[in-house]
């Protein structure tokens, strides 16, 4: 199982990867899943954690 990605993105990973400090990086998961969940009434969200998919195509670091 080692290498493989988690299916949801936390604090902890946005903050590496933006530079931002933690409540920033909680701030950005608020607005994603907001975002998500326009686009997509029928998703469940997590509190304190975004859908890796949708991270992904939003900050245009998808593989």
């Amino acid at each position: 199982m080692k290498g493989m990605k988690k299916l949801y993105v936390q604090a902890d990973e946005i903050c590496e990867d933006w530079g931002v400090s933690k409540s920033q990086a909680y701030k950005m998961i608020q607005e994603l899943n907001r975002k998500m969940l326009q686009e997509n009434p029928n998703f469940i969200v997590l509190a304190g954690k975004v859908n890796r998919k949708f991270y992904e195509k939003c900050c245009g670091t998808a593989e």
